[in-house]
């Protein structure tokens, strides 16, 4: 709980102060930096990538107004919230570590705004596994389960995204 309240009180105060979140990034560099910040602090499978993205996506949706971090929309997978590009990317690890940054040909370079609220993301959620991650993607009343459909792949609304993770923004009285 102490996560979800440090990074909504950050990103709620540079909010006010108009802080700019600029770029729209493919799933492959966010899951980059990921990598290449954080990969000797943890383990860093394909799952905990996937999932570390998709939370990042739904946390910046609620905390922008609704603008995207990433230019793909995530679907909903019959093992949850999934990137296709970045699935596409990651699959040939299998459930080995991803040491390395993926293999990807964009150049993007997150900014240091995005970077500070991905640091943040790793603050709250850097210590669960990729298990983990997913069973909380796949509660009742997630995106991914009120859209899901058995091996349909379909679209995640952003707006059921941002719905999601916006009361968490709220402080506890």
């Amino acid at each position: 709980m102490f996560g979800v309240l440090f990074i909504s009180s950050y990103l709620r105060l540079n909010k006010n102060n108009n802080f700019q979140f600029k770029m729209l990034y493919s799933p492959s560099t966010v899951a980059n930096y990921f990598v290449k910040r954080y990969s000797k602090l943890g383990a860093l499978t394909p799952m905990k990538l996937i999932k570390l993205t998709y939370v990042s996506y739904g946390w910046y949706l609620a905390l922008t107004d609704g603008k995207r971090l990433l230019n793909e929309s995530p679907e909903a997978w019959d093992y949850g919230p999934v990137f296709p590009t970045l699935y596409e990317s990651l699959k040939k690890y299998g459930k080995v570590e991803v040491n390395e940054p993926i293999p990807y040909t964009s150049t993007e370079i997150i900014s240091s705004e995005d970077a500070a609220f991905l640091d943040k993301i790793w603050e709250m959620y850097g210590d669960f596994d990729g298990v983990y991650l997913s069973a909380l993607t796949h509660k009742d009343g997630t995106p991914w389960s009120e859209t899901y459909i058995t091996k349909a792949n379909i679209k995640i609304p952003d707006a059921l995204i941002r719905d999601h993770y916006e009361p968490m923004l709220k402080p506890i009285s």
